[in-house]
């Protein structure tokens, strides 16, 4: 199977913009959930629809998901043994870890919705100039 980087890298970066609006505008309570998980979702379905199909849209939109989360974890790996000390930030790695196999499931839904969309939106389409009887 093909990888398109580039559906990867739109989906990585639309999740990663709308994390860092979520960080910012939704304060941490017990309902946030979903908006955390939003930007994962949002990631994984933008990756899905610049491929065509469930399937691909499903590999592309884990992809999306399970890159994004390996870049924050090494930033956090990073950061935490320089301000926290090496056993906090590879237990949080572990632990992060962990989350981002859980993480990669709704990536994947969503891109396979995507994909899907996009796969029905490009069968029902006419060529220009063409009638319909």
């Amino acid at each position: 199977m093909d990888i398109n980087w580039r559906a990867v890298l739109t989906g990585f970066l639309t999740a990663f913009v709308l994390g860092i609006l979520v960080a910012w505008l939704v304060p941490p309570a017990g309902t946030s959930g979903l908006a955390q998980a939003l930007p994962g979702l949002v990631g994984g379905l933008v990756a899905g629809y610049m491929v065509v199909g469930a399937g691909r849209g499903a590999v592309h939109g884990g992809l999306a998901t399970v890159v994004g989360g390996l870049v924050l974890l090494v930033a956090w790996l990073v950061l935490g043994t320089l301000f926290a000390g090496v056993f906090p930030a590879v237990t949080g790695f572990a632990l992060g870890l962990a989350i981002l196999l859980a993480q990669a499931i709704p990536g994947a839904i969503a891109g396979a919705i995507g994909g899907w969309a996009k796969g029905r939106r490009t069968a029902t389409r006419e060529t220009v100039g063409t009638e319909t009887r």
